[in-house]
């Protein structure tokens, strides 16, 4: 539990951000999703392990990554086929990929180095009266990586806004709360059939959350 709360998978850091809570903001966008909405944006950021992108516009095809890989789970016939059930998501074909054509989403990192570059840009923060989002994916579904990360951004005076869809147990809310100056609360339909229908999931405990 403890190793949970201080690690965190994220999938990206979006700097001079404008649209995710007032003033400049650095978003950090988190892996996993307990909700597969079918409009959904980030796509990438549903699943909460590493996962690889093929970008077939930079692809040479060398074959250099499916040389590289430990597992035998590329091949190139045509293109990259990547077998989704085998993979996971180590980077040895990224890092071997002359073009850049391989990316691995989603990266394992710790409360402190994370806060850490997270302050520098602090300046901004205090100009425009902006500071950090979490969003994702869901960053409740990683609670304590998120709670631990707020909690240090409040201790050194950054302000900490939370973009939810609002599916995660009260007790996570409850922790998260006391570190959150906004929280931004993407309620996606209160009728139960169409959230069902929409989403994977009912809204029962969105709207419980939401009350709270």
């Amino acid at each position: 539990m403890e190793r949970e709360a201080r690690t965190g998978l994220v999938l990206n850091v979006q700097r001079l951000s404008t649209e995710d809570g007032p003033g400049i903001r650095s978003t950090v966008f988190l892996k996993q999703c307990p909700l597969s909405c079918r409009w959904c944006h980030n796509p990438e950021s549903i699943r909460g392990l590493p996962e690889l992108q093929w970008l077939a516009a930079r692809c040479i095809g060398c074959r250099s990554c499916a040389t590289a890989c430990p597992r035998g789970c590329l091949s190139l016939d045509p293109g990259v086929r990547i077998d989704r059930g085998r993979c996971e998501g180590c980077g040895a074909c990224a890092e071997e990929c002359p073009a850049n054509a391989l990316q691995v989403l989603g990266r394992r990192v710790g409360v402190e180095a994370l806060v850490a570059e997270l302050v520098k840009d602090r300046a901004y923060y205090d100009a425009s009266g902006g500071g950090v989002t979490l969003s994702g994916g869901e960053p409740l579904a990683q609670p304590g990586f998120s709670t631990a990360v707020f909690a240090a951004l409040k201790d050194r005076g950054i302000s900490t806004a939370v973009d939810t869809c609002g599916f995660a147990s009260g007790e996570a809310f409850e922790a998260l709360l006391p570190y959150v100056d906004l929280v931004l609360f993407d309620l996606k339909t209160m009728d139960p059939g169409a959230h069902r229908e929409f989403t994977g999931q009912s809204n029962e405990v969105i709207l419980r959350n939401l009350a709270l």
